[in-house]
Order: structure tokens, then C-alpha cells, then sequence
């Protein structure tokens, strides 16, 4: 093989490769946000569910939960209707770029958890959330905030589209949870959009 074969093979496999170390970085973060919101977020208390024409964010107990910054730890996400994969992940809070670092991300001003409002969270599919397409309507999701307080939204839509359709990420007047990834798995050709709106607390975990 000739000298400029082997630069060209070495040249594409450096190419792919980015993606791939991108993603187990992320995959690194991640599990290290949520090693530490385990070990700090022991207690949960259940939120209440704010009136419908009115209500204010969450107050928490600061670093009650998360066990590192607001920025890094904002948000526990689990999935209790697809428990059987165990899905999971806390999100950081800040823009579209944090996707980088991150592989969940609670996107800057967006309703707080259990807040009036569209608390919008993006994450990355792979290599975590394989089949969370199968998260449908009337699954539940829940989401603790920082102070400990747990919110369990109901799902109420769910789309599949293209990238460029974002009407979903509009403010809402009820207290809302938009989830957003990428379908198919370790592709980008669509977005699945989940819309789910607030429902009974969930009950209290530990002491």
C-alpha cells in the first residue's frame, strides 16, 4: 500500500473517530453527574402541582440534590415506563452547546421543573437512550430538581419531525415538559418531540 493510502485510511479512521471520543467524554460526564446525584440526592420530597393560571418555580434547598454546580447538575430525569432499561440521566442547564459536553441539557430560561411554563430538555440518544422511541403517549416522566422535589408529567404527544420544525419550544401557559432527540439511533434524519403537561406528584422516595 502506497504511503498516501495509509494517510488517507489514517485520515478518515481520525475523522470517524471524533464522534466516537465525543461521545464517550459525554458518556463520562454523565455518569459522573449522576454517580454524584445519587450519593447527594438520597431524599426526595414530592412537588405539588402548581394552579393553572399561576406558578412559581421551585425553590430548592441549595445542594440538596446534584452534588455539584446548577450549570452541571440541574435536573434527575428517569423514565418509570421503560424501567426496564433503567433509562436515566441528569441534564445541565445551558445552551444548545452544551450538547457537546453533555448528553442532556435543560435548555437556559425554559420553565423550571413542576414551574408554569415549557421546560424544554434535549438530549442525545446514543449510545443511552437506544429505545426511548418507545416512550409513548400516557407514559410518565419524572424530573427532580435540585431541591429534592420530585414532578411527574404525563405524555400527551408525541411527533416525529424534521429537524428545522421547532413550534414546539414555544412558551406554554400550563406547566409543561417537551423532551426532544434524535431518530433514528446514532442518526439524526428526524427529531422525536415528547409534550407532556404535569400531572399528580409522584410520592415520596426515602427518608
Amino acid at each position: 500500500m502506497s504511503a498516501l493510502g495509509v494517510l488517507l485510511i489514517a485520515g478518515g479512521l481520525a475523522f470517524a473517530g471524533r464522534p466516537l471520543i465525543a461521545m464517550l467524554e459525554r458518556g463520562h460526564a454523565d455518569q459522573s453527574a449522576l454517580a454524584q446525584w445519587r450519593q447527594s440526592g438520597s431524599r426526595a420530597v414530592a412537588g405539588s402541582a402548581p394552579p393553572a393560571a399561576a406558578a412559581a418555580p421551585a425553590v430548592p434547598r441549595t445542594g440538596a440534590c446534584g452534588g455539584a454546580s446548577a450549570a452541571d447538575a440541574y435536573a434527575l430525569v428517569t423514565f418509570p415506563s421503560l424501567a426496564r432499561y433503567g433509562y436515566s440521566a441528569v441534564a445541565g442547564d445551558g445552551g444548545w452547546d452544551l450538547l457537546l459536553q453533555r448528553s442532556m441539557v435543560h435548555f437556559r430560561g425554559s420553565a423550571a421543573p413542576g414551574a408554569t411554563g415549557n421546560d424544554i430538555i434535549a438530549f442525545h440518544r446514543e449510545p443511552g437512550f437506544e429505545h426511548i422511541d418507545l416512550l409513548a403517549v400516557g407514559d410518565t416522566v419524572e424530573v427532580q430538581d435540585r431541591g429534592c422535589r420530585l414532578w411527574r408529567y404525563t405524555v400527551r404527544r408525541r411527533s416525529v419531525l424534521a429537524p428545522e420544525r421547532v413550534d414546539q419550544l414555544a412558551a406554554t401557559p400550563d406547566a409543561e415538559l417537551t423532551l426532544i432527540t434524535c431518530d433514528p439511533w446514532f442518526r439524526d434524519d428526524n427529531r422525536i418531540v415528547w409534550q407532556a403537561t404535569l400531572s399528580d406528584p409522584a410520592a415520596s422516595r426515602g427518608s
